[in-house]
């Protein structure tokens, strides 16, 4: 195994640590991540993969020393072509479009949109704090979380048309909790994460695209977040993290039954392969943080990104 720097490592903690304190700001109070921004067996520099439709990319967030090569990168999946497509601290969150044309994301606080080829990027939000975006199976539109006209100040799902300045609300219930997180499924279904009033933890939920048939599928003490899901083998791939315990990736049915611990040693973040072969996912130990590949059964774990893939 080939580990990242010390000095990288540092960044990372620093970054983790700014950036949790933060989202804490944010939400009002309502502490994300407990037991999360004081442990420090954590560490993120590549995290947030999203595969390609046809395969052949990786789409993934890169944190680094050096500023210009921040940003979302594309890696295939053997791991011999690795180039940075978007640059900038915060462009994180991608989403591919279902032609594989387009990959939407987060960066500023804001939505956008912007050709594989990298021509064309378009701004999708301009009001509000809006994070998460995830495209509908039919491109039309492109979900995603903000606080925009959000009485609380806390987040929910809208929806914004991906060629027009359309925007609807669909899921919003203040005094609830926050709704966040969503993933469009192919059977036309957003699986997203709720914050509970009173409850530091998150739950993964699945609704329907109108944002009715609200089913909760997990009922833990943990924080359950980042849902995938494979409409290949019908199962979702998800971050869970107990109080004071490092993330760990998990998988479970559609329904919520048969829940999988597949990391032991610290999982974040993870996507499915199209045919529903693999995952890929972050190795969040501090020691790592980098992207690795597995069998969609746990097995086979082997490490995808390295830190020389990010020098000349």
């Amino acid at each position: 195994m080939k580990n990242i720097t010390p000095l990288i490592l540092l960044i990372t903690i620093v970054f983790l640590t700014t950036s949790c304190k933060k989202n804490a700001k944010d939400n009002k109070g309502q502490e994300p991540c407990p037991g999360f921004c004081e442990n420090f067996d954590f560490g993120l520099v590549d995290y947030q993969p999203a595969w390609s439709p046809d395969g052949k990319y990786i789409a993934y967030y890169h944190i680094d020393i050096e500023t210009a090569k921040n940003g979302i990168w594309l890696i295939t999946p053997d791991g011999k072509e690795n180039r940075l497509w978007h640059s900038g601290v915060g462009a994180e969150t991608p989403s591919w479009s279902p032609d594989g044309q387009w990959i939407a994301f987060s960066q500023g606080v804001q939505i956008w949109k912007k050709k594989l080829n990298g021509d064309s990027l378009t701004r999708i939000t301009n009001e509000g704090r809006n994070f998460f975006p995830a495209w509908s199976p039919d491109g039309e539109w492109i979900a995603y979380d903000s606080d925009y006209e959000s009485s609380t100040g806390l987040k929910f799902i809208w929806k914004a048309s991906s060629n027009t300045n359309i925007k609807i609300r669909i899921a919003y219930e203040p005094l609830q909790g926050e709704i966040r997180m969503p993933y469009w499924s192919l059977d036309n279904k957003i699986y997203h994460i709720r914050y509970i009033v009173g409850n530091y933890y998150s739950e993964i939920f699945s609704m329907e695209a109108d944002g009715s048939n609200s089913k909760r599928l997990t009922n833990n003490s943990a924080r359950d977040n980042y849902p995938r899901y494979s409409s290949i083998n019908n199962k979702i791939s998800y971050t869970s993290q107990s109080v004071n315990g490092v993330p760990q990736l998990w998988v479970m049915n559609m329904d919520g039954t048969s829940q999988k611990q597949l990391t032991q040693t610290g999982g974040y973040t993870s996507d499915w392969s199209p045919d529903g072969s693999k995952i890929v996912f972050t190795d969040s130990r501090a020691v790592n943080g980098r992207l690795w590949l597995m069998n969609a059964d746990g097995s086979n774990k082997q490490q995808l990104s390295f830190a020389e893939n990010f020098n000349p």
